[in-house]
């Protein structure tokens, strides 16, 4: 372009006009050159701002806060700050701010002007501020041959046409603050709206306001707007969409129009096409408009060092990462590496939801996954090795403090001197709980790359947190093929200790026959390999499958090997464990004097040698045995006790057995309110980790709750989810258990055929499982069924079995019951002081032991003694 003078302008003057230059003024908000002479002032323009668009979606609540509070400002004299709108590319920023003009533009007589400052426009390079006052000065009015050609004089002269006027500006696509400074008005009386992509921290008295993506209903209702077709009846299909696009306005409007141009195709023939990351960003443009493009316009104002650690964040495969983390991925010093992530962050290419965790939107993350392929495929492995020697290096060093042994294969890791290294258990804890997504992305990398010696490495470091913390079934996928991946390598003694970590987290959650052939197998490679250790951790954990499914003959034969070698090795936590699964055996057998004992045995050896959650796991079967004798304030002691070892070593779902347990002790002594608060919340922990065994047991204790308080639909409900997961986990026990509950439920409103039915059943697995205390439970309910139905003498002959077998294994409460029932089936006999002296003696019982059920027997009693003397 020729300057009026005929001489030709330097090569960057087709990008950045020189002001004042030959009577050339370079107007920003029309990106043009305005050619003059010397002519009149022309007439001032008082309205810039481009067209509204028709289809601004969601944003309520910040257009709204926005809005009234610039509104409230302007009705109060108050001066107005500046509103700097920041977001990542694509989110919207220009037309929040042009809506937002639009609406407030009737309070600003003065003028609504727009500038374009072209930070991130493809072919252009910022407008220079000194460019931009001239632009602005020219709109207002002002002469080309009065504008003076520094841009200090042209502030001043800006501030000055300004001053006393009501003017809205928005400058858009800001740089940084040293671009948007000297466009300020000097006056009060002003609205500025700045859009940028950059967070602009460094100009005062602003108000921040950044614009994240839509939310999902925002997001497709935009998709609707956009595209002209009405979504409903294939919401399933809108939400893939928008959330394949990562629910960011560009992307959505993009495809939008595809659809507004293409009425044959449908919403459903864009989900394929999207869904393969490497080809999404190349389905999200559209003639010269490209979501690729703005994100390249951003990567591109990157110093050199800054795109290398830009594409390096790229390749992590978790969905967030720590300034540590960042540092081992990019081999560089934490310190540097915290320098790169805040300007990223400023940038608004990543984002940073918590302090020093940072995260990339998924349109993001694809881009820079594509510009990390170009760096070679070599690059890429170091860097993913980098990380992930990293992770498995720090995961070790946690396991110390989670596992029972330490860990001695753990990699030095050069590349980064300030990895982490937790010092306590709860800072262990901590670690690996922050970081389990990641954890598991890696493990879920090394096993699609069948890269072995690394997937073993992060399995041993994982087995302790994941035993305890779950998500299982991950745990499961990462054992079962660490399995493999040492059998492939043939290294048996990696295989054997991997088939251990199966096995626990496979009985752990309710999968007992793999379970039982995985503990088998890694016995059988341990006595090949003539490893006692490991032989005695195979032993115990196949006896505790067999105490799991009722075996208790095999069971107690497999734990009593167990301890014998222990005993050699002179291991007494070894010993402490399977000690503690004999005890658990004993009780479940109905020898609850046997458990007591083996298990305050366990307690004392896992104090010793300082296992917390040994002590815990024998306290919190101490303090089933106790309630299952009838022992309220001492079980509620242990289980307490459980509940706050288990929450000092950080095991959730050892808590949450303690509280479901500690629930039906309060159910017991009428806390129906916190028993039910307690199970419920049990069970939401067991859901969330797998364990069906556990989510079994806390639906039995909700049902009778539910039973407790005559809700008795509700408790059909609890009680037969947990009567179907039972019979799914083969657990007979727990099937008879909830049987018993249930015909109590049919027997109380009425359906005595099906209460019949369902309690027959209950009493063949009792007695099938040796289980004395639950067969006089059955013996009871069938009683009671009896006398309803007017069957008094049989109803007789059971209460009085019920009440032989509740004393020989020390049953106190459903002694009681049969003392009534037989006092029941006395009055009606008419037999009233041999009735009153049976209701008698179960109600001293059930004052004794504290149970909710002595209010009731207490009114019986007092109104069978004022009949008789009457």
């Amino acid at each position: 372009m020729s300057a009026g003078s005929g001489q030709s302008d330097p090569p960057e003057a087709s990008l950045r006009a020189w002001a004042g230059g030959a009577g050339r003024v370079y107007q920003a908000a029309g990106d043009q050159y305005i050619h003059e002479g010397l002519p009149a002032a022309p007439a001032a323009v008082t309205n810039t701002l481009p067209r509204d668009t028709f289809a601004f979606e969601g944003r309520d609540q910040e257009l709204r806060e926005l809005v009234d509070a610039v509104r409230r400002r302007t009705e109060a004299g108050e001066l107005l700050p500046i509103y700097t709108i920041d977001g990542m590319p694509g989110v919207g920023k220009t037309a929040f701010a042009v809506h937002t003009a639009h609406l407030l533009a009737d309070g600003f007589p003065d003028g609504t002007l727009f500038v374009d400052l072209h930070a991130h426009t493809a072919g252009q390079l910022p407008v220079e501020p000194a460019d931009a006052l001239g632009s602005l000065l020219s709109i207002v009015g002002v002469a080309a041959q009065y504008i003076p050609a520094g841009m200090d004089a042209r502030a001043a002269m800006w501030r000055d046409r300004l001053a006393g006027k009501r003017v809205l500006l928005v400058l858009d696509n800001a740089a940084g603050h040293h671009q948007v400074e000297p466009l300020l008005p000097g006056t009060e009386n002003c609205l500025v709206l700045v859009t940028s992509r950059r967070r602009l921290s460094a100009l005062g008295a602003t108000v921040p306001l950044p614009l994240g993506v839509l939310s999902a209903a925002q997001a497709t209702a935009l998709l609707a707007t956009l595209s002209g077709r009405d979504l409903s009846g294939i919401e399933a299909a809108a939400d893939t969409v928008v959330r394949l696009c990562g629910h960011l306005p560009l992307a959505i409007s993009l495809l939008a129009g595809r659809l507004r141009h293409h009425p044959s195709w449908l919403v459903e023939d864009l989900i394929e096409d999207l869904a393969d990351a490497q080809t999404r960003l190349d389905e999200l443009q559209a003639e010269d408009t490209a979501v690729a493009t703005t994100f390249e316009l951003s990567y591109q104002r990157l110093p050199e060092d800054r795109k290398a650690f830009f594409r390096r964040l790229g390749l992590h495969p978790g969905e967030d990462i720590d300034d540590q983390a960042a540092a081992a991925l990019a081999g560089i010093p934490l310190v540097q590496a915290r320098r790169h992530l805040t300007a990223l962050h400023d940038d608004h290419l990543i984002d940073e939801p918590r302090r020093r965790r940072y995260r990339m939107h998924d349109l993001i993350r694809d881009y820079t996954r594509a510009l990390a392929g170009h760096d070679g495929p070599s690059k890429g492995e170091e860097a993913i090795g980098q990380l992930f020697d990293y992770y498995q290096r720090t995961a070790a060093l946690a396991d110390r403090h989670l596992g029972p042994a330490l860990r001695t294969n753990i990699p030095a890791n050069p590349g980064v001197s300030d990895s982490p290294v937790p010092t306590t258990r709860e800072t262990a804890l901590h670690w690996m709980e922050t970081e389990r997504a990641n954890l598991l992305a890696c493990a879920e990398h090394t096993i699609r790359q069948n890269q072995h010696p690394r997937l073993l490495r992060f399995a041993e470091a994982m087995a302790g947190f994941l035993r305890q913390a779950g998500p299982w079934d991950r745990a499961i996928e990462i054992h079962r093929a660490a399995t493999a991946a040492a059998e492939h390598d043939a290294d048996p003694p990696a295989q054997a200790k991997a088939l251990v970590h199966l096995t626990i987290v496979q009985y752990l959650s309710g999968a007992y026959p793999p379970a039982r052939e995985a503990a088998k197998r890694a016995l059988t490679l341990y006595r090949d390999l003539g490893d006692l250790p490991g032989q005695a951790a195979a032993l115990c954990h196949l006896g505790i499958i067999h105490e799991l499914t009722n075996e208790h003959e095999p069971a107690t034969q497999a734990l009593e090997r167990s301890l014998a070698l222990y005993r050699c090795l002179d291991d007494r936590k070894g010993q402490a464990d399977a000690i503690t699964h004999l005890g658990i055996v004993r009780y479940w057998s109905s020898d609850y004097p046997g458990g007591s004992e083996l298990l305050e045995q366990a307690v004392m050896l896992y104090r010793e040698v300082g296992d917390l959650p040994g002590q815990a796991n024998a306290s919190y079967h101490l303090g089933l045995i106790r309630w299952l004798i009838d022992d309220y304030p001492g079980a509620a002691e242990a289980l307490e006790k459980s509940m706050t070892l288990h929450r000092g070593s950080g095991n959730r779902l050892g808590m949450a057995e303690a509280q479901n347990w500690l629930g039906a002790v309060w159910r017991t002594i009428g806390e129906y309110e916190a028993a039910t608060r307690a199970q419920s919340d049990a069970l939401a922990v067991f859901r969330e980790m797998g364990s069906r065994f556990d989510e079994a047991e806390a639906l039995y204790n909700l049902g009778v709750t539910s039973w407790s308080t005559e809700d008795y639909d509700t408790a059909a409900e609890f009680l037969e989810a947990s009567l179907l997961a039972c019979r799914e986990l083969d657990n007979p026990l727990g099937e008879a258990d909830s049987l018993c509950v249930l015909g109590s439920v049919h027997r109380h409103t009425g359906d005595h055929a099906k209460a019949t039915e369902l309690l027959d059943k209950s009493l063949t697995l009792y007695r099938e499982l040796d289980n004395e205390l639950g067969e006089a439970a059955t013996l009871n309910e069938i009683g009671a069924l009896l006398f309803a139905s007017g069957r008094h003498a049989e109803a007789l002959e059971h209460y009085e079995f019920a009440l032989r077998l509740a004393r020989s294994v020390n049953g106190p409460f459903e002694e009681a019951v049969a003392l009534a029932g037989i006092g029941r089936h006395a009055h009606h006999e008419r037999e009233t002081v041999t009735a009153i002296a049976h209701f008698r003696d179960a109600l001293a019982i059930l004052q004794r032991i504290g149970a909710a059920a002595a209010k009731k027997m207490e009114l019986e009693l007092t109104a069978l003694e004022k009949a008789d003397q009457g």
